[in-house]
């Protein structure tokens, strides 16, 4: 039983992630997500369920397209693949447990998001949208059920925006709007001090791929990179870590 949990949530990491995939391609382009059936883009023919098996389908297919040939973006199943391996790691470190589920719907919020941003370099405000409801209904139930009082979310909500905003003012080329609201969002999941160290994760994140588009791939400093992706991923290691690099760092200077 022990080990077929983390087979069933690395399975239901790739089912969901399957999911990611239609809102990444629909979202930007303002198409349903709820309806449809999946179609190949070059081709547009229905793709049948047996082809559209997460992951194993695209290996199965060797990367193409039944009906023409066509090859299909790598970035399908890395998607997938990506998804079910951030399911694992959280529960590896949270247990079969409700914050497990809700950092589930986080990070694959965060995922979209992340792929939209890298593509048309927006943040969708609906995923913003979402990241408040599902942070809202974490407050209430740590309120209700964990008496963690309601006032505390308030104070994590402004802690982590308003210093985001003031940011934001000062320097407007180094944060977009979209990327204030997202950190002000997660605030209310990880609280202030993580989101200023998640904020600081991204800005390595986003140092250490300026540095790689410019040594590797003949970029300059002018190069334009979405923040989106590094501030999610900073996100994503304050939720699994981040406490224990708090408490490493406090442990290195004092």
């Amino acid at each position: 039983m022990t080990a077929a949990i983390p087979i069933l949530i690395f399975v239901f990491g790739l089912l969901i992630g399957s999911f990611l995939n239609v809102c990444i391609y629909r979202i930007p382009l303002n198409k349903t997500i709820v309806k449809g059936r999946s179609y190949c883009t070059s081709c547009n023919s229905l793709i049948p369920w047996y082809c559209n098996i997460p992951l194993f389908s695209y290996i199965f297919l060797r990367g193409r397209c039944l009906n023409c040939g066509e090859k299909i973006s790598p970035i399908y199943p890395a998607v997938e693949l990506l998804n079910a391996v951030l399911y694992l790691l959280l529960y590896w470190v949270y247990g079969l447990s409700v914050p497990l589920l809700f950092f589930a719907a986080l990070f694959s919020i965060l995922v979209v998001l992340s792929f939209i941003d890298l593509k048309y370099q927006i943040i969708p405000d609906g995923l913003v949208v979402a990241m408040l409801v599902l942070g809202v209904a974490n407050g209430f139930y740590q309120t209700v059920f964990l008496g963690v009082p309601w006032q505390t979310w308030v104070i994590r909500f402004f802690a982590a925006s308003v210093p985001l905003f003031i940011l934001g003012l000062i320097f407007p080329e180094g944060m977009g709007g979209g990327d204030i609201k997202l950190m002000a969002a997660a605030g209310l999941f990880i609280g202030w001090k993580l989101i200023l160290l998640s904020l600081f994760a991204g800005a390595l994140y986003g140092g250490v791929v300026s540095i790689f588009v410019i040594l590797v791939k003949k970029g300059s400093r002018k190069t334009a990179l979405p923040f989106g992706p590094m501030l999610s991923l900073g996100i994503i290691t304050c939720v699994l870590a981040g406490y224990r690099l708090l408490a490493l760092y406090l442990s290195i200077i004092l």
